[in-house]
């Protein structure tokens, strides 16, 4: 996990160290009206998450279960909101955008009384991502913008009986936002925060 911690902290370091330089491109952003944007979105399916955090997986490969269990709360299915997202991107070129995100997926399920069915209690958990991310921007217009990213952060979270913390990493494959100052965005992309898409909306200042 320290290794993890290394990677991302170095990924951090360099995103923020390269901010300030922006002020020196002015001659390559002064055709941009803004230079930061915050950004709030959802994920689509949670790769990662979901084989990390949900019990099913321990089933596959360790179905030895003590007598003790048999007569033990079963578990229902667990549910999971899926990564939500808050970013906030930096304009540091026409082309390029520097984007630091945090994000949060709840994951929950219910317990039931193995003879009566009747819900015994409900276990909560949350797992966290911070992701450092790098945006080219094929397209960089004032109201639209068509970009593909790469990402690389860190996981970490707690469900149940289980803990872990692993490398994030999320590509972009295609990325479109419309609006000036405030912004609706889609992207479609892979990675171990989510696979699918994602959704949100957007403030530029």
């Amino acid at each position: 996990m320290k290794r993890f911690i290394y990677i991302f902290t170095a990924a951090l370091a360099l995103t923020l160290a390269a901010a300030p330089s922006a002020q020196a491109q002015e001659k390559a952003t002064s055709q941009l009206p803004y230079k930061y944007e915050f950004r709030l979105g959802i994920c689509g399916y949670p790769t990662l998450d979901y084989e990390n955090f949900t019990p099913y997986y321990d089933y596959i490969y360790y179905n030895d279960t003590p007598i003790k269990d048999l007569f033990s709360d079963y578990d229902g299915p667990t549910y999971m909101t899926g990564n939500i997202m808050a970013s906030l991107d930096i304009h540091y070129r026409k082309r390029i955008t520097l984007s630091l995100g945090l994000a949060t997926n709840g994951v929950w399920k219910n317990q039931y009384d193995v003879f009566t069915d009747q819900k015994t209690r409900r276990v909560n958990g949350v797992v966290m991502t911070a992701l450092s991310q790098i945006k080219f921007n094929w397209v960089a217009r004032e109201v639209v913008r068509v970009y593909s990213s790469v990402g690389l952060g860190i996981t970490a979270g707690g469900f149940d009986e289980i803990s872990d913390a692993y490398l994030a990493g999320q590509a972009v494959l295609l990325g479109v936002s419309v609006g000036r100052r405030f912004v609706g965005f889609a992207e479609c992309g892979t990675g171990s925060m989510y696979m699918g898409g994602m959704v949100g909306v957007g403030y530029r200042f």
